[in-house]
C-alpha cells in the first residue's frame, strides 16, 4: 500500500520567516492552516500531537511561536515537526510498515504518512487535511 501525500485543505499563502530557534514570523499574510510547511519547516496544529506522537521516534515535535507583527497577533497552538526520515518514491508507492508512519520528501518538506496515520489524523479533524494517495498529487 502507497503512503499517503497530507497537506492542509485550504492553502492560505502564510507564509513564515524563521526569527528564532522557536519562533518565526508572517512575512506573506494568510489565514492559519493546519500543516505549514516550506524548505524551512514543517509546522502542524497542537491538536494533531497524540496523533503524531504515535510514531514514536519517527519525529520530533516542539512548541513554536508564530507572530504576525502587522495584524499584532500571536500563535501558540502549533508544534514543529522534525521528520527524521526521508521518503524514496519506491518507499510512497510500496510501503509494506505496519502501524502510525511518518516522512518528508523534496525541497519543500511535503509530508506522507501510512495509512494508519491518516486514520488517527482523520479522527482529530477529518476536515482540515487534505490526503491524496501516493504521488498522484504530483502528476
Amino acid at each position: 500500500m502507497a503512503l499517503w501525500h497530507v497537506s492542509a485543505r485550504n492553502n492560505s499563502g502564510l507564509r513564515l520567516w524563521r526569527t528564532g530557534r522557536y519562533a518565526f514570523r508572517v512575512v506573506e499574510a494568510g489565514a492559519p492552516a493546519d500543516l505549514l510547511t516550506n524548505y524551512d519547516y514543517v509546522l502542524v496544529h497542537r491538536k494533531y500531537e497524540g496523533a503524531l506522537r504515535s510514531t514514536g521516534a519517527q519525529l520530533q515535535l516542539t512548541p513554536v511561536v508564530v507572530t504576525d507583527e502587522v495584524r499584532g497577533l500571536v500563535w501558540r497552538h502549533y508544534l514543529e515537526a522534525a521528520i527524521r526520515h526521508e521518503a524514496t518514491g519506491e518507499e510512497i508507492w510500496q510501503s509494506t510498515a505496519p502501524g502510525p508512519l511518518i516522512r518528508r520528501m523534496g525541497p519543500e518538506n511535503d509530508v506522507f504518512v501510512s495509512e494508519a496515520l491518516k486514520t488517527l489524523l482523520q479522527l482529530v479533524d477529518g476536515q482540515r487535511l487534505w490526503f491524496s494517495y501516493g504521488l498522484s498529487w504530483f502528476a
